[in-house]
């Protein structure tokens, strides 16, 4: 929440001070659409789409001064930090799947170990209940970095969602639908049943988007 809102206040001191001509005005240029092609032309955009747009914007950000380049590079922190929090929470549930399978293979193993045991020793309850707090361990750690990772995915979505709401009310068309595209595909890959209030409707971004396919 805190990146998000020095973003807008970036941006709150940067686009006032654009001429009132939009072709000055970079998030109003030609070339900001083709940096941003590449999400927009995408159902449902990912991470090779946001890195191809980042690059794109950082070449971009080159060719901008003072308050201009920081308009765009407060679009290359937004896409950026968007993505880079979906990988973060991606190889958090890629972790949790392999802690899961981890932690059943030590109930299975606890459960024999309490009921049958070894052909020596027989039952052994006293390491059952061990190996059952190592598959316990195993578990509550891949938990916990699951929680934490989409916890931190679902206040960036909200905070973004604002960032939103200000590029509409700045007439940035192509940047709402870029960045809203990418918020409901985050939130339908990995969070679908997250309730947030999007700024700009699924069908406001569709019909931008036929509009100027």
């Amino acid at each position: 929440m805190k990146a998000c809102l020095l973003t807008l206040l970036l941006l709150g001191n940067a686009l006032p001070g654009l001429a009132s001509d939009a072709a000055e005005d970079p998030l109003l240029s030609p070339t900001m659409v083709l940096c941003l092609r590449p999400i927009r032309m995408a159902q449902q955009p990912g991470l090779q789409e946001a890195v191809e747009t980042v690059k794109r914007l950082e070449t971009f950000s080159k060719t901008q001064e003072g308050m201009n380049k920081k308009a765009v590079d407060a679009l290359v922190f937004i896409f950026r930090d968007l993505y880079q929090k979906e990988e973060e929470l991606i190889e958090a549930e890629n972790a949790l799947a392999i802690a899961e399978r981890l932690a059943g293979a030590k109930d299975d193993l606890a459960q024999h170990t309490e009921t049958v045991g070894s052909p020596l020793s027989g039952p052994n309850p006293g390491l059952a209940k061990m190996i059952r707090k190592e598959g316990a361990d195993i578990r509550g750690k891949a938990t916990r970095r699951h929680q934490e990772a989409l916890k931190l995915m679902k206040e960036k979505v909200a905070a973004y969602n604002m960032s939103v709401g200000y590029f509409h009310t700045q007439g940035d068309t192509e940047v709402v639908v870029a960045l809203a595209s990418s918020l409901f595909a985050v939130v339908d890959r990995h969070m679908p049943k997250f309730e947030f209030k999007p700024t700009v409707s699924r069908e406001w971004v569709e019909k931008q988007k036929r509009e100027e396919s």
